[in-house]
């Protein structure tokens, strides 16, 4: 495991205090993918049992976040460029859906949220808070998704919803001077297409925009495996 260390749980919170820690560390990159982790370590940093550590990690194992292999223990997920592909092409063809359902729903009132996602994203890019950046660009995209009214595209949004945090976390780590500008005019495409209720647009945006992230993700990937090899070594 990493040096990264946990603060201690208080015993009234514990249950979703020691899930979210673990999350957040994860999909930060506090622990980076391939990370083993180690419950008694764990629980020792954490000052509770080893237990609540164990219903953690399986719930983690649910949202995909964490991977158990026989004699080998658990270990956060690693990514392959297939994983990248097959994750963002199918957002992308769920957020399609949405813009369908969602953009005839639209009120005034959703267009003030999006526009104040987007200027609190510039505010996270001037600040270089690239985690807030990545938390900021999936809400946007939640947001469209909660207006399509549409319970199980969401569900299946959600389920991808960490694992496409981590990798855009990734991206944003090692493209800092390229990435954060390109989220931004990203959103403000979408959000004009969405005033405009532009729904071929909005979904040539998102088919346009998936394809890049996909390289973009991979690219960083590949990145990522390189330097991790040569640290190993």
């Amino acid at each position: 495991m990493t040096d990264f260390t946990f603060t201690q749980i208080k015993q009234h919170t514990i249950e979703n205090e020691i899930i979210g820690s673990l999350r957040k560390a994860i999909i930060s990159g506090q622990l980076a993918p391939g990370a083993h982790l180690n419950e008694s370590e764990i629980a020792k940093q954490m000052a509770v049992s080893r237990i609540p550590i164990r219903e953690a990690i399986k719930k983690l194992e649910q949202e995909g976040l964490v991977v158990r292999q026989p004699n080998k223990g658990v270990n956060v997920i690693s990514f392959t460029a297939q994983d990248v592909r097959e994750t963002f092409s199918l957002r992308a063809r769920l957020e399609e859906m949405a813009f369908e359902w969602a953009i005839p729903n639209i009120t005034a009132g959703d267009l003030t949220q999006l526009r104040a996602l987007v200027d609190e994203q510039k505010v996270a890019i001037a600040a270089r808070k690239y985690d807030e950046l990545a938390r900021l660009d999936l809400r946007f995209h939640e947001l469209i998704c909660l207006k399509a009214g549409h319970s199980r595209l969401l569900k299946i949004w959600y389920e991808l919803h960490a694992q496409g945090q981590m990798l855009l976390n990734l991206r944003f780590r090692l493209m800092p001077d390229y990435t954060p500008e390109t989220v931004l005019a990203d959103h403000l495409e979408i959000l004009a297409a969405i005033e405009r209720g532009d729904v071929a647009h909005a979904v040539r945006l998102t088919n346009e925009i998936s394809e890049r992230v996909i390289s973009e993700c991979i690219q960083t990937l590949v990145s990522f495996m390189a330097s991790s090899e040569a640290m190993s070594q």
